[in-house]
């Protein structure tokens, strides 16, 4: 995080890219509990004060940040995230904050300072955390009965089955202009889905990545008169949307990878199987920080290439932890893929617990047990897997029951999560009776709540 405040080293650059490019505003973003970017737009002759001294703001009126009597907040921008987007007004740029009290502490509420304190901690013990999510999203259109998935195409079809490339085209070229290098983008499996992966980069700036591709394919296909959501799961009946992780840790200084071991037969060193198995002995407890929605669980079921066992295996879709095996045993392609997540959640709470429960792993030495080979979903004996959360309900519980993950969010931010979504699942037990009676069903309240939202 920032710790000086007005050093002329950072603000004369962010001051002469405000001059050279003729900015006349600049939105500084704040990121909810909810993983939701708010907002506030100043002019260009604040943006000096603004990187001087910060700006205040009522963190009352943000989700799991303050109270009332205590609502006095600051946000200041991040010098490193500059940039100006193409779905942005013209002559407007964007930048990221990190919140502070008015006294100079970093607010203890806040989810990229969590994150960020997170990774300094790790890079103290000369280690980096490198992620890579795969992002999935519908676009859906309106009809007088409801929503529907744009189009009929499946897994790589193209146009005239997708009918959205030039909406694709017009958002990958959009990423592309404020610096993301993409690997591939296609079709997903559902009709109406859609995946556009970005490569690995440092966890801070993957998830303030994810929260501008959100942005970006939202606000591009409004231009073309779409609507675009990343609900996990917005129809029954076809697969919902994941938010897969892939994630390594690499030697600071040598920048070789400490998952990978060449003498090994799977190319797996015993740090790496420690650490998968700390991710699968805190999987119930990540639960609410990386499915955090109601909604979340109704993608979390068999058969739509979504995690329900505690598993994990090489190449294995039916995994919750799987080890991507397109290039087996070479050290830039070996990874963990935890498949847990949906664009729902919060990147950078989900990104420091699931790294908390990896490192936990790593410490106790944890062994993640056998890989799996088979479809996970077919087996008989699947009595003795144990299974992720059933629900939102069952996520609460899970997550007061690991310390460990709730120790990586912080005692501010934990406690504030457990109230919201103990609310959001009471309204939704309200409105719809029952989770037994409704969880094979996308609800009315569900779409209400989440198809914007998300």
């Amino acid at each position: 995080m920032l710790n000086s405040v007005g050093s002329r080293g950072y603000v004369d650059p962010i001051l002469d890219l405000v001059e050279k490019n003729d900015i006349r505003y600049l939105r500084l973003i704040i990121v909810d509990i909810n993983g939701r970017p708010r907002a506030m737009v100043i002019p260009k002759y604040a943006v000096e004060e603004a990187l001087d001294e910060g700006i205040g703001f009522d963190g009352s009126s943000f989700p799991g940040f303050t109270t009332l009597d205590d609502s006095d907040l600051v946000a200041k921008p991040d010098p490193e995230t500059f940039i100006i987007p193409s779905w942005e007004h013209p002559s407007t740029a964007d930048m990221f904050c990190y919140v502070y009290r008015p006294d100079g502490r970093p607010f203890e509420g806040d989810p990229r300072g969590i994150l960020s304190s997170a990774l300094s901690e790790l890079e103290s013990n000369g280690l980096e955390f490198t992620t890579g999510p795969e992002l999935e999203f519908f676009y859906v259109e309106k009809q007088s009965n409801g929503l529907r998935p744009l189009g009929s195409g499946g897994y790589f079809d193209m146009p005239p089955l997708d009918p959205s490339e030039t909406v694709v085209r017009d958002t990958i070229m959009g990423l592309e202009s404020i610096g993301f290098k993409l690997d591939k983008v296609h079709h997903e499996v559902a009709s109406g889905q859609h995946e556009i992966n970005f490569r690995f980069d440092n966890a801070l700036r993957t998830a303030d990545r994810m929260v501008l591709f959100k942005l970006s394919v939202k606000n591009v296909a409004k231009k073309h008169g779409l609507s675009a959501t990343f609900m996990p799961k917005p129809f029954w009946g076809i697969n919902g949307s994941g938010c897969h992780m892939h994630q390594t840790l690499r030697d600071r200084r040598t920048k070789r990878s400490v998952f990978f071991d060449p003498d090994s037969q799977t190319g797996l060193s015993e740090t790496a199987l420690n650490y998968a198995g700390g991710l699968l002995e805190h999987a119930r407890g990540l639960s609410l920080v990386v499915a955090p929605i109601v909604n979340s669980y109704k993608r979390l079921v068999p058969h739509y290439e979504a995690p329900v066992y505690l598993s994990w295996g090489f190449g294995n879709r039916s995994a919750l932890v799987r080890v991507p095996n397109y290039h087996p045993r070479k050290e830039s392609s070996l990874r963990f893929e935890y498949r847990h997540p949906d664009p729902s959640c919060n990147p950078y709470l989900a990104s420091a617990a699931i790294l908390a429960a990896g490192l936990e792993g790593m410490k106790k030495k944890l062994d993640p047990g056998e890989p799996t080979a088979d479809n996970v979903y077919d087996l008989k004996d699947t009595q003795e897997l144990e299974t992720l959360p059933g629900s939102l309900g069952e996520s609460i519980e899970a997550l007061k029951s690991d310390d460990v993950v709730a120790r990586s969010l912080g005692s501010h931010s934990c406690s504030a999560l457990l109230r919201g979504k103990s609310r959001e699942w009471e309204d939704y037990l309200n409105a719809n009776s029952s989770w037994e009676k409704s969880w094979n069903v996308v609800t009315d309240w569900e779409i209400s709540r989440y198809m914007e939202q998300a």
